[in-house]
C-alpha cells in the first residue's frame, strides 16, 4: 500500500513539475516576443527623436518602453533555469543600461546608428533564449503568435524606412524592409485563409487594404519620405487586428 502511495505522489510531483515547466516556457516566449517588439519600437522611437529632438513625449515613451524591456528581461530571469538564457540576460540589461545612458546625451547621428545595431543584439538574443523555450503551441495559439508578430514587424519596417531617409545603410534597410514585407504577407496570407465568422471579414478586409496602402508607401521611400503618416496606417491596422486577435484568445 505505501509503495502504491509513494507511486502515486511521485506521478503527481511530476506532472505538477511538467505544467509548471510548461508554463514557465510560455511565459519566457511570450517575454521574448515582447523583448524583439520593444527592441524595434525603441530604435524606431529614437530616430524619430533624432528628427525631433526637442518632442518630450518621444524621450516620455522611450523611458517607458526601456522599463517595460527591463520587466520583460526578469520575467525571462524569474521563469528560466538555463545558463545560456542567463548569460544572454545579462548582456541584454548590459545593453539595456548602455541605451538608457545614450538617452541621457544628445541625440546625434552616430548614436542612432549605435542604436539600431542594438536593436538587432536585442532581437539575436531574444530568439536565441526562444530558441532553448519550446512549447507545442495549438492552432490557435499559433495564430495568435502570428499576430504578435505582426506588431514587431511593422516597428521593424518602420525604423528601416526611416534610417533610410537619414542615408543609414540604405541598401541594408531595403534588404532587411523587403524580408519583413514578406513574412508579413505570409502571416496574411493565413489570416486570410482563415474560416472567420462574418462580423470578422469585414475587419480582415480593413487590414488588407491598410496593408495595400501601408506597402504602397514603402516602395515610394525614394521619392518621399512619410514617417508619420505610416504610424496612421500602422495604428488602423492594428485596431481591426484587435478584433481578430480577441477571437482567437476566446478560442484558445
Amino acid at each position: 500500500m505505501k509503495k502504491i502511495v509513494f507511486v502515486i505522489a511521485m506521478s503527481l510531483a511530476l506532472v505538477l513539475s511538467s505544467e509548471a515547466s510548461t508554463r514557465s516556457d510560455v511565459q519566457i516566449i511570450e517575454a521574448s516576443e515582447n523583448i524583439r517588439y520593444l527592441s524595434q519600437k525603441i530604435s524606431k522611437d529614437y530616430l524619430f527623436l533624432y528628427q525631433n529632438p526637442e518632442k518630450r513625449t518621444l524621450r516620455n515613451q522611450l523611458e517607458e518602453s526601456l522599463k517595460q524591456l527591463e520587466r520583460e528581461i526578469n520575467t525571462i530571469a524569474i521563469n528560466t533555469q538555463s545558463t545560456e538564457s542567463k548569460d544572454l540576460l545579462n548582456f541584454l540589461r548590459y545593453t539595456n543600461q548602455e541605451i538608457k545612458a545614450l538617452l541621457k546625451e544628445k541625440v546625434n547621428k552616430d548614436k542612432s546608428i549605435l542604436i539600431l545595431d542594438y536593436s538587432e543584439t536585442f532581437v539575436e538574443a531574444a530568439n536565441s533564449i526562444e530558441h532553448l523555450h519550446q512549447y507545442n503551441f495549438s492552432n490557435e495559439e499559433k495564430m495568435l503568435m502570428s499576430l504578435k508578430e505582426l506588431d514587431y514587424l511593422f516597428e521593424r519596417i518602420t525604423k528601416y524606412y526611416i534610417a533610410s531617409a537619414m542615408n543609414l545603410n540604405k541598401m541594408s534597410n531595403a534588404n532587411q524592409i523587403k524580408n519583413s514585407i514578406v513574412k508579413i504577407e505570409n502571416i496574411l496570407y493565413a489570416i486570410n485563409n482563415y474560416a472567420y465568422p462574418t462580423p470578422l471579414l469585414n475587419e480582415r478586409e480593413k487590414m488588407n487594404e491598410y496593408w495595400t496602402t501601408y506597402k504602397e508607401f514603402i516602395y515610394q521611400s525614394d521619392d518621399c519620405s512619410v514617417p508619420n503618416l505610416l504610424e496612421v496606417f500602422v495604428e488602423s491596422f492594428k485596431n481591426s487586428m484587435d478584433n481578430i486577435e480577441l477571437y482567437h484568445k476566446k478560442n484558445q
